[in-house]
């Protein structure tokens, strides 16, 4: 992270040292290449048969997909959680944008999308 505000995703070397990267995690340190993920696994509290994801509050992923779409990226957003997380419906704002799978102890399953 730059500030607890963003997130910055960077290349993980084998064997390189990891550095305290805020909210009680570990990674790469700041001299790592910072990188523009193909896919996101993102952590949430819930999520819905639409996709739509309910998250910590703080909207870190949130930035991070818009900066990402700035920079005309589409990474593929996967939800991780537990399937006992998944709930009738949540409300989506329009910075919000669906998950494209969910990763749960029931397997990995696929949202569809309309266009």
């Amino acid at each position: 992270m730059l500030d607890r505000e963003t997130i910055v995703f960077r290349d993980f070397v084998r064997g390189a040292e990891l550095v305290k990267t805020g909210f009680g995690t570990t990674g790469p340190g700041p001299d790592a290449e910072a990188l523009d993920p193909d896919i996101l696994l993102m952590p949430l509290a819930a999520f819905d048969a639409s996709g739509n994801r309910l998250g910590y509050g703080a909207g870190h992923y949130d930035r991070a997909i818009a900066r990402l779409r700035g920079k005309g990226l589409s990474p593929r957003l996967i939800g991780t959680g537990y399937s006992c997380q998944e709930t009738d419906a949540l409300p989506a704002e329009p910075h919000d944008v669906p998950l494209t799978m969910i990763l749960t102890e029931v397997g990995l399953r696929s949202f569809p999308r309309s266009l």
